[in-house]
């Protein structure tokens, strides 16, 4: 049998019985759910899939124009009243397949999550819109499988939405780091990455991640240079300052530590974390000046350049118990107990004895 034409399948196409067809079918489905026939979870989310997309499928054909080029809707109540209902459980089908094995399935229930977001029939409930955790959630089994392509596209999706812009962003980074293959493709990666951090400085994983950089990379790849760069670009801003301070930190340059932490503090005063670097760095430096001196011997009189330096660190752990007395950002019970041994003070490193027990 000859196959006919496209433009005669058009004509034989009936977008109105296809649109009734969709509806039954979705309403079929959807009564079993409504009266909780279904009992196997399996089973309940693929068929709040069904309802969804033939619901879809329903108002798609419901709003082709007949003959004379007018739409007459007569299912948009009942696709309306489906999808709008069922629509939230599409995020909890695509978890809940993903973790039984049915990674694509998964996929497929918030894809279509986010087809029925951007549906006509929920143009008025953008408030509960959940788009962007949706396309997160798909961008980010995409990296696992390593889709990078698809990871990225949905991550951007992601990033409109502030709830997860910020986990969108390290999926990003992540498929900028897996793909790289050239120098320019690691210059990219690594202003990501300086994005991100001076997005959140407290954040420790970008830190690990510029960290992790700069030790795997060939040797054009500075990171000194890198922070340098950072701190000519963006002077006033406390950021490359505290990146500075890590970097030295992480160094045991105590110094050098503690000199740029005072810098992000007189930009951006008394963050918690901030004033507790200073005193762990006041600290380590202090002990390293004593211990150097005992060792060369020359420490017959007193070091007034050591003990001023302990009793700035001692102000700086003193003030960060006062800003954050049960601990809750930051332990700085150790180093505080540790200090006051080091200065004789005995009774205050008795109330702090049973907190280091316990720590």
């Amino acid at each position: 049998m000859a196959l006919l034409p496209l433009a005669m399948l058009a004509q034989t196409a009936n977008p109105r019985k296809d649109a009734e067809k969709m509806n039954q079918r979705a309403q079929i489905i959807y009564y079993e759910l409504e009266n909780q026939s279904v009992t196997d979870s399996l089973r309940y989310y693929r068929n709040v899939m069904d309802v969804v997309d033939y619901s879809l499928k329903s108002d798609e054909s419901d709003r082709i124009p007949d003959k004379k080029g007018q739409v007459k809707l007569r299912y948009e109540t009942d696709n309306h009243r489906r999808i709008s209902t069922l629509r939230p459980f599409l995020i909890d089908a695509g978890l809940y397949l993903t973790a039984h094995h049915y990674r694509q399935d998964g996929i497929n229930a918030w894809k279509l999550y986010i087809k029925a977001a951007a549906s006509p029939l929920l143009k008025n409930d953008k408030a509960t819109d959940e788009t962007g955790t949706a396309a997160f959630y798909i961008a980010q089994s995409e990296l696992y499988a390593r889709n990078y392509k698809a990871a990225d596209r949905f991550a951007d999706i992601a990033m409109q939405d502030d709830d997860v812009a910020q986990d969108a962003a390290e999926i990003k980074a992540r498929c900028m780091h897996d793909q790289m293959v050239n120098h320019e493709d690691s210059v990219k990666y690594l202003s990501v990455l300086a994005e991100l951090y001076r997005s959140d400085p407290s954040d420790k994983v970008y830190f690990a991640w510029i960290m992790q950089f700069y030790s795997h990379e060939n040797r054009s790849f500075n990171l000194e240079d890198f922070v340098n760069q950072q701190l000519r670009l963006f002077p006033n801003s406390p950021v490359p300052w505290l990146l500075k301070g890590e970097t030295a930190m992480h160094a045991k340059r105590w110094e050098e530590a503690a000199d740029a932490y005072k810098h992000a503090n007189e930009i951006d005063p008394n963050r918690l974390p901030v004033v507790y670097n200073i005193g762990v760095c006041m600290l380590n430096w202090g002990v390293g000046l004593i211990n150097e001196n005992a060792e060369k011997k020359k420490r017959k009189k007193k070091d007034t350049k050591a003990d001023s330096i302990i009793a700035e660190a001692r102000t700086c752990l003193e003030k960060v118990k006062e800003m954050d007395p049960h601990r809750k950002n930051v332990d700085w019970v150790t180093p505080l107990y540790h200090l006051y041994l080091i200065v004789g003070d005995e009774a205050k490193a008795d109330e702090l004895r049973p907190l280091v027990k316990k720590g």
